[in-house]
This record gives structure tokens, sequence and C-alpha cells, in this order.
């Protein structure tokens, strides 16, 4: 039995060492427990071979800095041979700085400015650069051919937008049993009316105020029919019929006590507003622009109910356009890496973050009729994005005329004179007139 047993467990033995040599697949149970796979170590990624820096100048006007700061960020991780540098100038120090670099040949490789015009001696024809040649065609038309030449060349692009626009305390009009005006076409008599009536009924002491600007002025002229300049801009029309008539309404408005004379004509010089009317209840109807938003939301806070409305609506839409523009300059050395920034900064998404994290209002045609959300009052941001859309062209004529500036504090100043009675509207708009025409000779 012991010998036969023996041989026995021999015999199995045999057999293991047979299957073994023989290839066989093993049994379940003769597995061994899984393994994890050897890993293959990851190549490192391999560093551009050369690494560009793009100098860009830059001003800042609101929260834009951040904003503009996270765009940059995002495409240097999608370029890694490219790195931006981002310089923060005043804007009084701007349009010297940039005019003072470039004569010498040493201008950044961008730069955000309000007035590109003013460098088309120094700029980058990015046309042939650009990888989307459609790209031009993305921006609003009236915003893009201000940074372009006479022979279809891109400069730059148009980047944020501002635009004029009122805003209402609700809860004094709630309060004064009344109600909102109806419809897309409510005009600025509408308007007008309503905070008299709220003013009559709550006791505020004003009903309407306009910043002191000539370019919230114009805004106003521009629902008449009227403007500064004639439609090809190489004119003025400040005594035309149609801007006399919305100046002899706008006057009326501050002599019977519509309005707040220390807004227009309280003895200081240059701007104002009356934004702390506003917050402070003393106003139901104030005009000025989406600029005012942030301020607004964090000082009003739920101290009463407010909202932004669409501009008024005469014989057309009154409002006026602001914004700021990024251009390029020819000195750089590396123009198709410049172009491939500007492609960045311009795209929809780029766009569209960096408008609402600075709550600007966006110059793409797709985001303007799209719309998009804001972090913060997205609806009444919304009012203002709609109101793109109504802009007359007679508003971009005057806004982007290369002596806009000046000859809108001209007129500022003029119908001062004339709210204070140191002179008629039309000797005041002759004053004007005749000074505008002056600014365009020089």
């Amino acid at each position: 039995m012991r010998v036969f047993a023996r041989l026995s467990l021999a015999l199995v033995l045999l057999a293991v060492l047979l299957s073994g040599c023989t290839g066989a697949t093993p049994t379940p149970a003769s597995v061994p427990p899984t393994q994890a796979p050897a890993v293959k170590p990851a190549e490192p990624t391999a560093a551009p071979a050369t690494v560009d820096t793009l100098r860009f100048t830059w001003f800042t006007d609101g929260p834009d800095q951040p904003a503009i700061e996270a765009v940059i960020k995002d495409f240097e991780v999608q370029n890694p041979d490219i790195k931006v540098e981002l310089s923060i100038v005043p804007y009084a120090e701007l349009n010297q700085l940039l005019t003072t670099q470039a004569e010498a040949g040493k201008a950044p490789d961008l730069a955000r400015v309000s007035e590109p015009y003013r460098f088309f001696n120094y700029t980058l024809d990015l046309k042939p650069y650009l990888k989307d040649a459609t790209f031009p065609q993305a921006f609003l038309d009236d915003a893009m051919a201000i940074t372009s030449g006479p022979k279809g060349e891109v400069y730059g692009i148009p980047h944020d937008f501002t635009l004029n626009g009122p805003f209402i305390n609700v809860s004094l009009v709630t309060k004064a049993g009344l109600e909102l005006p109806k419809g897309d076409k409510v005009t600025w008599q509408e308007w007008v009316d309503l905070a008299k009536k709220v003013k009559q009924a709550t006791g505020v002491p004003y009903a309407v105020a306009v910043d002191r600007s000539g370019h919230r002025l114009d805004g106003f002229i521009q629902a008449m029919g009227g403007g500064y300049f004639t439609p090809d801009g190489k004119d003025v029309r400040i005594n035309s019929p149609e801007t006399k008539k919305a100046i002899d309404y706008f006057v009326n408005l501050n002599k019977d006590g519509t309005m707040p004379l220390e807004v227009w004509a309280g003895g200081g010089q240059g701007y104002a507003d009356a934004k702390q009317l506003f917050v402070n209840q003393q106003l139901v109807f104030y005009v000025s622009g989406n600029w005012q938003m942030a301020f607004f939301n964090s000082t009003i806070g739920d101290k009463f109910e407010w909202k932004a409305v669409s501009n008024g609506f005469e014989q057309q839409y009154g409002s006026m356009p602001g914004g700021k523009f990024v251009i390029a300059f020819k000195n750089t050395k590396t123009p198709e890496k410049v172009a491939r920034l500007m492609e960045y900064l311009g795209s929809k998404k780029a766009m569209a973050d960096y408008v609402s994290k600075a709550l600007f209002l966006p110059t793409r045609k797709d985001l303007v009729k799209e719309g998009l959300q804001y972090p913060m009052r997205s609806d009444d941001m919304g009012v203002f994005v709609k109101d793109i859309a109504n802009l007359p062209k007679s508003a971009y004529v005057d806004n982007y005329n290369f002596t806009f500036g000046p000859v809108a504090n001209e007129v500022r100043d003029r119908v001062t004179q004339a709210i204070v009675d140191q002179m008629t509207v039309d000797q005041a708009l002759e004053a004007a007139q005749t000074k505008a025409k002056e600014l365009i000779k020089q």
C-alpha cells in the first residue's frame, strides 16, 4: 500500500511537470493575483523651440484688469510659445506715451486705446497674418471700421463697448401707484412725463438727471434726429433744426426744476454726474450708462428696487456708444504671434469671458444677437446689450469723429451758458458751431 501511494504521488508530480512544459493555460484557480500593468513613463512635454514675449500696454477703467489677466492666462496655456507681458499705465498718460514710443520704434506689440486713429502711422496691418480671413466680419461694422484702413487693412479690433442708458427707481414708481411704460419704443417724453408724476406723488426733489457730458447730451439729441456732425463726418450741424429742438427741450427741463441745476449749472467745470442723487433716492430717472452698474449694485444693495431701461425713441433711438480698442504696432518682431493673440482676444469665448467679468458690452455680432450671462444684474446688462442693435448710424458718426471730444465739450459748455441765461439757445449753438468748425480745421 505504501509503495502504491508513493507511486501515485510520483505520477501526479510528473503530470504537473509535463503540463508546465507543454505551455497549457493554467486554470483560473492557478492564476496569480491581478497586478497593474507596468506604466510607461510619460515623456516630458517638449518646450517650445522659441518663446516670444509680446508687450501689451493696457489702461484700466473699471473691473477690467483681473478680467483681461484671466483671458491672457488662458491664452498662454494654449500657446506655450508666447508670453504676454501686460503693462498697466494711467489713461491720462497713454496717448503721449504710445506716440513717443512709436516714433522711436519702441512701441509695444499691442495696446488698448480709446482713439485708435491717433496711431495709424504706426499700426500693423494684421490682415496678411490672420488665420481666419473672415475674422474682421465678426464685429459690429461701424465699430470695426474705426480700426480698419481705406484698403481693408486690419489694425486691430473693437474689444469692448459701453453705452449710454437710463436707470429708474422702480420702488418710487410703485409708491406713486404707477407702472413702467410697455413696448419697445418708449419715447423720452414718456419717460420724462412718468418721472414728473412720480416726483409729484412721492415728493422727491428731482424727476430726471443727465450727466454733464457732451457725450450723454448727444445721445439725447440723437433721438430727435440731431447730432454734432454731418453724415459724412466732415462738417458740423450743431445749429441744425433737429439739434436745436433737442437742446431747447433739454434747457427747459433744467430751468423748470425737472432736472437738478447742480449737475449742469453747479459752477463746476468739466464732467459731473448725478449718481449720488440716484443712490440717495432724490431722483426718479437717471441717464448715464452701463459703467454705473457695479457702483449701484454695491451701494444700493436692497435699499430699493431699481433697473436699467431702454433708451428713449423719438425719430430714432437716442443713445451713444463708447468703448475701447486693441491695436497692433508695426515695430513688432513677431507679427504672426501678435495676430494669434488678437484673434484670441476677439474670439467668442474670450470676449464673453472678458466682458461679463468686467461688466462691459460685447462688440461681436453673435454675442450682441444672442446675449450673454453676467455674474451680477444680468437682466439689466442685457438691456444695454439689446440697445446696441438700436444704435443709429449717426451715433457712430459722431462718437468716432476725430474731433468729437473737444466738440462735445464745447457744446456742453455753451448749453450750460444757455441754462444759466448767459446766452440764448440760438446764441449758444451758433457759438458752438463756429468753434467746432475751427476745431475741425485744426
